[in-house]
């Protein structure tokens, strides 16, 4: 068997990369930009508020045109790997409080 890599003419290239652990307002910032608190496009939100790309910031739309090696290393470089996995919608509340009826 024979495999040929071949380059998709709109991927996103950069060469310098600069990234900064990501604060809580951040996080947060992104999860308002992809609608989303886990996952491929919230990452992408995530990177797009932490980093800069040959000097310049980038929207999320840009970031998603990284080759998948290159986002999952910029991710791994995060620590925030395992987000992408993590359930939607965990919780530590049982969401039974304040649920009470009076009788």
């Amino acid at each position: 068997m024979k495999i040929t890599k071949k380059s998709k003419p709109d991927v996103l290239v950069v060469e310098n990369v600069e990234i900064v652990e990501p604060t809580v307002e951040e996080l947060i910032q992104a999860e308002r930009i992809s609608g989303k608190s886990t996952g491929f496009e919230f990452l992408a939100a995530v990177l797009s508020q932490t980093g800069t790309f040959d000097g310049k910031p980038r929207v999320p739309e840009d970031l998603k045109r990284l080759s998948s090696k290159d986002f999952l290393t910029l991710v791994g470089e995060l620590g925030l790997a395992d987000t992408e996995t993590l359930p939607n919608g965990s919780s530590t509340s049982s969401g039974k409080e304040g649920s009470g009826t009076s009788v």
